[in-house]
């Protein structure tokens, strides 16, 4: 057996596509790619194998925020720049991931994998209107048709995770995979309702404002709920860790044709988890608490003199009408009994050519392409990538890759890698204007990692096509 120490930093997990999950010599391509023969006889890691972050974002960008000196620095912020450099929709999302402890075994006719981590995503769409609002102000909004329309829909969800699978050649052309997964939720929040509406009468420039708020949460027991209020520093046990019980699913199918090609056809995380401790719900709506309410909505329509002029010059006073005025808009929060909210599920469907050399082991090529998407709370994030990965004389390991998703198409993927005798060590990045210009990109990820003894004696056990005996 191979013992192996996995250093590992941002990750790609869920949606994002890694230069990681098509570099042959790398064991974290079996991630993708549960059907996967990797070259080795076991991966171990512990704690620190696998820590991972992904950002990525359709519209936000450093440069539409602010306005640049002569020396290239910031000097003032220009919101009405900002605010017209979005989309109608904007979208903003994260994976984390941390492996806490990984275990890849080959048996007689496959592969045994054992991992624990801890996982975190979260995505928000939301559109322009709270900007817009903000940069040109309610005047730019008048009339019954033309209304400040802002709207958010989030959704987070953080889990722990024990999967334990197996990867089997049942010929020399097909190999299956699967991972069994059991989960225990840590936080959830989701959005049912997250929507403003703000009207100006085009006569009068009185202000109506309609809203709605409805969020479901699952959160540990430092918070907690009292008198329709969200409190926090409540009791808190290890059996919290374990009341949110799941389970999900990795499937794939690879199939080696008698020529170059190949295909790859992956499901990730299939599953739910079921939310049964400290649910709390969040429901907003103007409330009635004085003159400023008429039949639901808030409505401003100008303040007397004599209330102006009390506002001005007593502080007891405007602090009262502060406080009633955040009464109109006060959240209620409320216990409730439980909910379900399913994985971020993702697919894959990957075709690769390899190119032979005549003399394997001194150059691999492989060509690929592939079509990736996610369902989340706020629809589909389809991707797609092509990718050239090649290795050399068992040495050194390379990868190039562009994806292009929905708005973003600055994603640039490169990795590399060199075996060095008793440790392997690799960096990669899916966004390379990511790392250099971070502010400016669609998104953010890097990888990075180190394996002690991964190799194993064999050098023909790098070839894939008979690393383990098929199914008879």
């Amino acid at each position: 057996m191979a013992m192996v120490l996995m250093c590992s930093v941002a990750v790609a997990e869920g949606q994002t596509v890694s230069p990681v999950d098509f570099m042959q010599m790398n064991p974290y391509q079996m991630k993708a790619n549960p059907a996967t023969d990797l070259p080795y006889e076991s991966v171990m890691s512990l704690v620190v194998g696998n820590i991972g972050l992904d950002v990525q974002t359709t519209t936000l960008r450093y440069d539409n925020l602010f306005e640049f000196d002569a020396q290239g620095q910031p000097a003032t912020v220009n919101l009405r720049q900002f605010a017209n450099s979005l989309k109608t929709k904007n979208y903003v999302g994260f994976d984390v991931c941390w492996d806490l402890f990984t275990l890849y075994h080959r048996l007689n006719k496959g592969m045994l994998t054992v991992n624990y981590g801890i996982k975190a995503q979260g995505d928000a769409t939301f559109n322009d209107g709270l900007f817009k609002l903000a940069a040109y102000g309610n005047g730019a909004f008048v009339g019954e048709s033309h209304p400040a329309d802002i709207n958010m829909d989030l959704n987070l969800l953080a889990y722990r995770e024990l999967a334990v699978g197996y990867q089997i050649n049942v010929t020399e052309q097909l190999s299956l995979g699967g991972r069994a997964k059991l989960l225990f939720g840590l936080a959830s929040i989701t959005t049912d309702a997250f929507d403003a509406r703000l009207y100006t009468d085009a006569d009068s420039y009185a202000l109506r404002l309609q809203e709605n708020i409805a969020m479901r949460a699952a959160l540990p027991r430092v918070f907690y709920v009292e008198d329709g209020q969200l409190m926090k520093n409540g009791p808190f046990s290890l059996g919290e860790l374990y009341r949110n019980p799941g389970f999900g699913f990795d499937f794939a199918a690879e199939y080696r044709f008698d020529g170059p090609f190949s295909l790859v056809a992956a499901v990730q995380d299939l599953g739910v988890i079921f939310w049964r401790s400290n649910n709390i719900s969040a429901n907003g709506k103007v409330n009635d608490v004085g003159q400023f309410y008429d039949n639901g909505d808030f409505l401003f329509n100008g303040l007397e003199i004599d209330q102006l002029q009390l506002i001005v010059s007593d502080d007891a006073y405007r602090e009262q009408f502060m406080d009633t005025l955040q009464q109109y808009f006060q959240i209620n929060f409320a216990s409730f009994e439980k909910y379900n909210t399913a994985l971020n599920t993702n697919v894959l469907l990957r075709a690769n050519f390899d190119l032979n050399t005549p003399d394997p082991y001194k150059a691999r090529h492989r060509f690929s392409a592939q079509a990736q998407g996610r369902f989340i709370g706020s629809g589909f994030r389809p991707a797609f990538t092509v990718a050239y990965s090649g290795s050399f004389f068992q040495m050194l390991d390379v990868c190039a890759s562009y994806t292009v998703m929905k708005d973003s198409y600055d994603n640039i993927g490169l990795g590399l890698a060199g075996n060095f005798g008793t440790f392997h060590i690799y960096l990669t990045t899916n966004n390379l204007i990511g790392c250099i210009k971070p502010m400016n990109a669609s998104g953010f990820n890097a990888q990075v990692g180190i394996v002690f003894n991964l190799r194993t004696s064999s050098e023909n056990d790098f070839d894939v096509n008979v690393t383990s005996e098929p199914l008879e």
